[in-house]
C-alpha cells in the first residue's frame, strides 16, 4: 500500500471529500461568473454585479481547502460518527422565528433600525449579558455595514 493510500485511510475522507466537493463547487460557479454581462458603470451602484459573487466564492474555497487540510490532519478514529443525533434544542427555532421577524422588519423601519433590534434580540435570546461590550460590537457592526454598502459601494438599502 503506498503511503498516500495509507494518509488518506488515517483522516476523515468524509470531512476531506466534502471539502473537495466545496471546493469543485465554487470554482465552477466561479468560472460561470465570468458568462455575466458587464454593466455600463452608470447603473453598477459602484461595483460591477460580479463582484459580490466571485468574492463569496473565493471564501468559501479557500473556507473549503482550510477543512479539507484538517481532514488530512485529524485521524479517521477523531471522525464524527453517524449515531443517534441529539434533538433540535428550541433555540435554533427561536432563532428562526427572530430571523423571519428582522427579515419582515427590514422593508418596513429599514436596515439599520432593524438591525439595531435584531442584534441585542439575537444576543439576548442566546444568554449574553456582557451590556457594553455588546453595544460596542453592534455599534461597530453596523457601523461597518454602513460604511461598507452606503458609503463605499453606494447600494441603497432598505
Amino acid at each position: 500500500m503506498s503511503t498516500r493510500e495509507e494518509s488518506l485511510r488515517k483522516t476523515d475522507r468524509t470531512l476531506f471529500l466534502e471539502s473537495i466537493a466545496v471546493m469543485a463547487f465554487a470554482a465552477t460557479m466561479y468560472g460561470v461568473t465570468h458568462t455575466f454581462r458587464e454593466v455600463p458603470p452608470i447603473l453598477a451602484q459602484g461595483i460591477q454585479p460580479t463582484a459580490f459573487p466571485r468574492a463569496i466564492l473565493i471564501i468559501m474555497f479557500l473556507l473549503a481547502a482550510t477543512q479539507a487540510f484538517q481532514a488530512l490532519k485529524r485521524p479517521a478514529t477523531e471522525a464524527s460518527s453517524f449515531g443517534k443525533k441529539k434533538p433540535v434544542p428550541p433555540l435554533v427555532f427561536l432563532t428562526i422565528v427572530l430571523l423571519i421577524a428582522f427579515a419582515m422588519l427590514m422593508p418596513i423601519v429599514g436596515t439599520f433600525p432593524a438591525m439595531a433590534v435584531f442584534l441585542p434580540g439575537l444576543a439576548v435570546l442566546w444568554g449574553e449579558r456582557r451590556w457594553i461590550l455588546m453595544g460596542l460590537s453592534f455599534a461597530g457592526f453596523i457601523g461597518f455595514a454602513y460604511g461598507l454598502f452606503v458609503l463605499i459601494m453606494q447600494v441603497p438599502l432598505p
